[in-house]
């Protein structure tokens, strides 16, 4: 089980490369991009079958480089990094300006809007919608945060839906990062199952792409097989440490759909990991901004690189 990385309050800056991106050849994002791709391909969930996208689905076809920052805000242009085109910050945390100067860097620039799903936080503006029959044991290691009980999806994704729109799509971000779904392995005070987790993720997944955006599967390694189909790439947390990797190689990688990768305790396996074509790199555990002091990224493939 992978140590979930994140902080309270917490803002991500995570940069991918533009080479393995799959997106409208003008550059244009949401419900104004091509209406060309079609969703039977590598990124369609079955619930999509048949219907015309547009968002955003990063392909291992290359290397991505990408920076994830947690422990500091997001701030422009201090935390704007060359050779990165996708960032992934904080929804509520982060302004409509901030992803308009984003987007404006260039015609292939993508932004994720990150938010948890899985945990009721006591800093969040609309923490008074979450009744405490959903609020369980806390949240080990992160203050303010707790467990919610993912199986009442008739309270919990009215709420995330609204988390969707006013603090991503009204924002303009093109693609959303739902953290902390992997509840039924953790402590969380509800008897949950796999299948009662899986069902969560997969609703998640089909709330994001209702509303034309793009969305990853965050953790929830050993699970990726049975949600791969229903999100269009994942980020994994250590999954070389705890051999969880070929997990993601034979389910998203196989799929023509791109993973990221992070290590923190080990160094990850960076022959195997550019053969198999996940972006791999080691991190410092906060996951500070690139101008801290304690920043370390170390990743398998050097930025400037654009092959395996």
């Amino acid at each position: 089980m992978s140590i979930l990385s994140r902080a309270a309050p917490l803002v991500l800056g995570l940069v991918l490369g533009c080479s393995g991106q799959s997106f409208p050849s003008d550059g244009s994002s949401g419900a104004d991009a091509a209406s060309d791709i079609s969703a039977v391909d590598a990124g369609a969930s079955p619930t999509d079958a048949g219907t015309p996208t547009s968002w955003w689905r990063p392909t291992p076809a290359a290397p991505i480089h990408w920076h994830w920052q947690l422990s500091q805000d997001f701030s422009f242009p201090r935390d704007v990094l060359p050779h990165k085109t996708v960032y992934d910050l904080d929804g509520e945390l982060t302004s409509a300006e901030t992803v308009a100067k984003l987007h404006a860097l260039g015609p292939d620039v993508v932004v994720i809007c990150y938010f948890d799903a899985g945990v009721y936080e006591d800093y969040r503006s609309d923490k008074e919608r979450f009744p405490a029959s959903v609020i369980g044991n806390p949240d080990e290691g992160w203050d303010g945060s707790y467990w919610l009980d993912i199986r009442q999806m008739d309270i919990l994704l009215p709420i995330m839906k609204d988390r969707m729109i006013n603090w991503c799509k009204n924002k303009g971000f093109d693609a959303i990062e739902p953290d902390e779904t992997e509840v039924w392995s953790n402590d969380s005070g509800f008897p949950i199952t796999k299948a009662q987790n899986n069902a969560y993720n997969k609703a998640i997944a089909e709330l994001a792409h209702s509303l034309g955006m793009s969305v990853g599967l965050k953790g929830n390694n050993t699970e990726a097989p049975e949600l791969v189909n229903y999100f269009d790439w994942a980020l994994t947390e250590q999954c070389w440490e705890f051999d969880e990797c070929a997990l993601f190689k034979n389910s998203f990688i196989a799929q023509g759909k791109a993973v990221f990768n992070v290590e923190y305790n080990t160094d990850p396996n960076c022959t195997r990991a550019n053969q198999w074509h996940i972006n791999s790199s080691r991190r410092d555990l906060e996951l500070v901004g690139p101008t801290a002091s304690d920043y370390l990224y170390q990743p398998c493939v050097p930025d400037t690189q654009d092959t395996w």
